[in-house]
């Protein structure tokens, strides 16, 4: 793989990430599904589940149910991706990400806010489609919630 390959693999891994956090904040699902995931993609946030999440679809219906009735915004920061080969490749990106809920509709977890800041862990492959997230690891550093208190 030439530099120049490297960059542009470089430039559509950032293109990527980008509508992957503009779909979810717009909830943008079809689109997901079909410009952003691998459909064996493997998603985990070790504070929000029990288990990682496998396939395309039931990561779909997971983030769909628990971002219903939320307002969000997501920031990507800062890549750091290595191309491993010109199918695949790596990155950590810095987040920080606002999660706003109606007061009457909390969270699972009881919040009606969460402003939170970490990393994305990720792995990605090229098809014929180009390329597309593989494997994503959420880490939060630091969270900020507000509970509300329904009675």
């Amino acid at each position: 793989m030439t530099d120049i390959e490297r960059l542009i693999a470089i430039e559509e891994i950032k293109k990527l990430k980008s509508r992957y956090f503009y779909c979810l904040d717009y909830k943008d699902w079809a689109r997901w599904k079909s410009d952003v995931l691998a459909p064996d993609i493997r998603f985990e946030v070790p504070e929000a589940q029990a288990e990682p999440l496998v396939g395309v679809d039931q990561f779909i219906r997971w983030t769909a149910l628990n971002a219903a009735n939320q307002i969000s915004t997501h920031h990507g920061h800062m890549p750091d991706i290595e191309i491993l080969s010109g199918t695949t490749a790596t990155g950590i990106w810095a987040m920080e990400d606002i999660l706003r809920l109606p007061e009457r509709e909390p969270s699972p977890g009881g919040y009606t806010y969460l402003h939170g800041f970490g990393h994305y862990h990720e792995t990605y492959t090229k098809g014929p489609q180009g390329w597309r997230i593989q494997t994503v690891r959420l880490t939060r550093l630091h969270v900020e919630r507000v509970v509300t208190q329904i009675g």
